[in-house]
């Protein structure tokens, strides 16, 4: 029996959950201690993001039986973790974009939104690939 043919939809869903810890750890590094009128950082949000990222990638390791479900996962994390991460950063944004008061670090702000953002879009592309390819055996 041969090993199955691993297709680039894996490693575009692998790279996702790389990506979502990388996140995560880029959020947390970055934004633990900033404060801007009121906190700007939820630990929640690394939790979701590494846990996603850390579940995608062991559901792309075990198999093709759950390859499927890893981008969904790591898509489900990072959709929540953006959401949250609007929440938290809307008034240093607003505050930034209309002068009122300029947020410092809003160059933190702009790396830790693109990661978050391009796991998002790497686990979406993700699902729609696929991630393993059939050979002519498994075909008969």
């Amino acid at each position: 029996m041969n090993k199955p043919v691993r297709a680039p939809g894996y490693y575009l869903s692998f790279a996702a959950s790389v990506l979502a810890v990388v996140a995560a750890v880029c959020y947390g590094l970055l934004f633990k201690d900033i404060e801007y009128k009121e906190p700007v950082f939820d630990v929640t949000i690394c939790i979701i993001l590494a846990i996603s990222g850390v579940i995608g990638a062991v559901l792309l390791l075990l198999g093709k039986c759950t390859a499927g479900f890893a981008p969904a996962v790591t898509c489900l994390g990072s959709g929540i973790s953006l959401m949250m991460f609007v929440k938290m950063v809307i008034w240093p944004v607003a505050d930034t974009i209309y002068g009122i008061e300029p947020f410092p670090q809003f160059t933190q702000l702009v790396i830790c939104a693109v990661a978050i953002v391009l796991t998002l879009v790497a686990s979406e592309v993700g699902l729609y690939m696929k991630k393993y390819n059939v050979t002519e055996e498994e075909n008969m």
